[in-house]
């Protein structure tokens, strides 16, 4: 492994539709490969942006905008869309019910970034971000 990421920002507004998550995808493993991001990190990150990135679609309608940031110490994904209520934020990973047909996706943010957080955006909306550190997520 190198000393750390190559800098590299990227921005992609998705369709409101189902197929957000992959052009999401799409635009993040790119973005990974320019920076040099390690193979581990960048499947951590792929599994999260589509977890935010469906949230959004799915509870937020509107166009998401997707927002990569990769920083030698670090890789940053955040998901503006323009829904209301942030998510919580609970002191420790809830689990979600077995046969739960949704609720895993902040649970995966959860568990396997090293950090998360939402924040209202003006005037309206929220951003969702997630962040990695070189190394397991």
């Amino acid at each position: 492994m190198t000393d750390g990421w190559g800098a590299v920002s990227r921005t992609a507004t998705l369709d409101a539709a189902e197929l957000s998550a992959q052009a999401a995808r799409d635009v993040l493993r790119d973005t990974c490969a320019v920076a040099h991001v390690p193979t581990e990190s960048t499947e951590t990150a792929l599994l999260l942006t589509s977890e935010l990135v469906t949230n959004a679609v799915l509870h937020a309608g509107g166009n998401p905008v997707l927002d990569i940031d990769v920083q030698p110490a670090r890789l940053r994904v955040t998901v503006t869309d323009g829904g209301a209520p942030l998510p919580d934020q609970p002191d420790a990973p809830v689990t979600p019910a077995p046969l739960a047909e949704s609720g895993r996706g902040l649970f995966l943010v959860e568990t396997l970034a090293d950090r998360w957080g939402s924040e209202p955006r003006s005037p309206y909306g929220k951003a969702v971000w997630f962040e990695l550190g070189p190394g397991p997520g």
